[in-house]
């Protein structure tokens, strides 16, 4: 299997280390957690707290060694500017990526279909390489190429699936299933229902 994206994500001392050719896309994306490459967050917020803080300090002085990047103000931030569940992580990333920004740094998130955030940590010059060696089955992107929309997703009891799409800090609330007409969203903007958010 050719892994064209590992060379824009890690450092060449790291390559040499890695033992990947025979692996399953799976099994790589496994390998590549496990080792602390990549990281995988909830939508909701961090696990335990500091956990993206660490991973990304960590990933920075990897890619760049004896970088060291201060975060406790991107976390003051998120904090301040997040208003609903699911806004925390986003905010995060937004700020910790400014503050990698000034070290010649960007995250990058691998989009798996999914609403978790699987972020790296590469070297600025490299984020629209990654994004360019993207295939079916990785897909990165550079965190400032996203338009700052969320894509909600619910799928309603009639089986019908119903998208919006929003701008960060939009409440959707008040609507109702396109098919069956269903209340899915209260005005508070609560829903009894599973909702998938994709921050684009």
């Amino acid at each position: 299997m050719e892994i064209k994206f590992l060379p824009f994500l890690i450092p060449k001392n790291e390559i040499a280390q890695l033992s990947v050719e025979d692996l399953s896309n799976d099994a790589l994306l496994e390998h590549l957690l496990s080792t602390g490459i990549l990281h995988v967050a909830d939508w909701k917020g961090e696990e335990n707290e500091g956990e993206i803080g660490t991973f990304v300090q960590l990933r920075a002085a990897a890619v760049k060694p004896r970088t060291q990047v201060d975060l406790g103000s991107a976390y003051e931030k998120a904090h301040r500017a997040s208003k609903n569940p699911g806004d925390f992580i986003p905010a995060l990333l937004k700020e910790t990526n400014t503050v990698l920004k000034m070290e010649g740094l960007e995250i990058v998130l691998l989009d798996r279909g999914n609403d978790s955030y699987y972020i790296g940590v590469v070297d600025q010059k490299n984020s629209k390489a990654i994004q360019g060696s993207s295939t079916d089955s990785w897909k990165f992107r550079p965190w400032a190429s996203q338009a700052g929309e969320v894509l909600y997703t619910v799928y309603c009891r009639c089986g019908s699936m119903n998208v919006w799409q929003l701008k960060r800090g939009e409440v959707l609330a008040d609507d109702v299933c396109q098919d069956c007409g269903r209340v899915l969203f209260d005005e508070q903007g609560n829903s009894d229902y599973e909702v998938i958010r994709e921050y684009i």
